[in-house]
């Protein structure tokens, strides 16, 4: 890669700083399911036998959709060898851990020491006292050279920060390159209408079985996916007041038509109804689908993992397609670890998120599973651009980077919002009636215009 395209990945790294401000262990972890699934995984916790005199810490957060080789793991082995802090881990999918996440810090409980803390929450746990200022244990200028985007979207309005990012988890358009050309079609679609007719198309010819298999069980991962959806297609869920426009907005409209023609017309699989992000994932390593909207940054790494994938050599990037009025965007979704302000081991805390944050670390995870990293000069290392050269082809996409709306009662809006979607992707009910419904439930934590 030339010295030229590194600027220019490292500049729009930066612009994707500017894009979220403006938004919004001996321990075994339960594996994360490959295979289509209707049912999350439970919950497994594993609790290592502590050392004598050592300090114990519980930490909560969920299995990396990359990281089928256990690397995060690992790195909290490391942890606990350096620091002689013993780490009892908890994960699993990401909606079995904000389902005790959540309820335990409404509470203020103590049985976590460090936490998920997701993007879509920032709104509701700045004001709620919920978490501790990382400013009273991290050094002075510890967080210079991070992106500065994801330090200030965690950072809350009294200044301080709250969450230091694990996971930077901006999503990328993937194709099927080699399907796609054996179906007659020398590049990727610009247009959704386009994806719609090549993904018939290449089924027609018997490369694939479906173009694209949705994530959209009722799940968090639905909510995510309706912001995509929105915002690619030009519409609005909320605006910057937090006043609720779905349901008056033409744009918003026609971004749930195409998910609901595109079930109805074949394009996408149906049982997308009961797919979660890693059986979506799975599919399309399999070489089942020829499209993969909304991939992991690490994907294009498993593709070459021939224990999970059939395509290797034969994935592509190419840029989210664009709507009939050039509108198009990618979606960004970091998550955060935080500290409860019930921890009795805070200190402790604030040592496992230094380490598993530190750019050794950032740089050991890029390596082993494809993250994108979190401090902006590994962007331009040459152990890692070398690896993977393939970031420079991110760029534009993430120039155009939107995150989650920022409300304080976002997880309403996903349980309201995906029972009303999904009764119109099952056909119970038209578009619009979805969006009416779903405004109509939520008008109680409607704003004041």
């Amino acid at each position: 890669m030339t010295r030229s395209r590194l600027f220019v990945v490292i500049s729009v790294v930066l612009c994707l700083a500017f894009v979220l401000a403006g938004c919004g262990s001996p321990a075994t972890t339960a594996p994360e399911t490959q295979a289509a699934t209707t049912e999350a995984p439970a919950v497994v916790a594993t609790t290592a036998a502590p050392a004598t005199g050592s300090e114990t810490i519980t930490v909560i957060f969920p299995k990396h959709e990359a990281d089928i080789k256990g690397a995060f793991e690992s790195r909290i082995k490391e942890f606990e060898k350096a620091s002689g802090i013993t780490v009892n881990l908890i994960q699993s999918d990401w909606d079995s851990v904000a389902n005790r996440v959540v309820p335990e810090m409404a509470t203020k409980g103590s049985a976590y020491d460090v936490v998920e803390f997701d993007n879509g929450w920032v709104a509701e746990w700045c004001g709620a006292g919920w978490v501790t200022p990382l400013n009273d244990y991290m050094d002075a200028g510890y967080t210079d050279g991070m992106i500065p985007g994801l330090v200030d979207l965690f950072t809350c309005p009294d200044g301080k920060v709250y969450g230091i990012v694990w996971n930077n988890d901006t999503r990328f358009f993937y194709y099927n390159a080699t399907k796609l050309t054996e179906a007659g079609f020398t590049d990727p679609p610009k247009t959704w209408d386009e994806l719609t007719s090549q993904s018939l198309a290449a089924q027609k010819a018997g490369m694939v079985k479906f173009g694209v298999a949705p994530f959209w069980n009722q799940e968090w991962s639905l909510a995510n996916e309706f912001h995509f959806y929105t915002y690619v297609f030009g519409g609005t869920l909320v605006d910057d007041k937090g006043c609720i426009t779905l349901d008056k907005d033409p744009n918003t409209l026609k971004a749930v038509q195409y998910m609901v023609d595109n079930l109805k017309n074949g394009a996408y699989d149906p049982a997308g109804l009961t797919y979660n992000q890693a059986a979506a994932q799975d599919i399309f390593l399999k070489g089942e689908t020829l499209f993969m909207p909304q991939g992991i940054a690490g994907l294009l790494s498993y593709t070459t993992d021939t224990t999970i994938s059939n395509v290797s050599g034969q994935i592509k990037i190419g840029l989210v397609p664009s709507t009939a009025t050039g509108s198009s965007a990618a979606l960004t979704l970091p998550e955060a670890y935080a500290i409860p302000t019930g921890s009795q081991h805070k200190e402790a805390a604030w040592k496992f998120i230094q380490y598993m944050t530190s750019k050794e670390t950032d740089k050991k995870l890029a390596q082993e599973i494809g993250i994108l990293p979190i401090w902006v000069d590994l962007f331009s290392d040459p152990d890692l651009t070398s690896l993977y050269p393939f970031w420079a082809d991110f760029q534009a996409q993430l120039s155009t980077a939107r995150g989650l709306s920022k409300i304080t009662w976002y997880s309403d809006f996903v349980d309201i919002s995906n029972a009303e979607l999904h009764k119109a992707l099952g056909g119970e009910q038209t578009a619009q009636q979805a969006l009416d419904n779903t405004a109509s439930q939520l008008s109680s934590f409607n704003c004041v215009p």
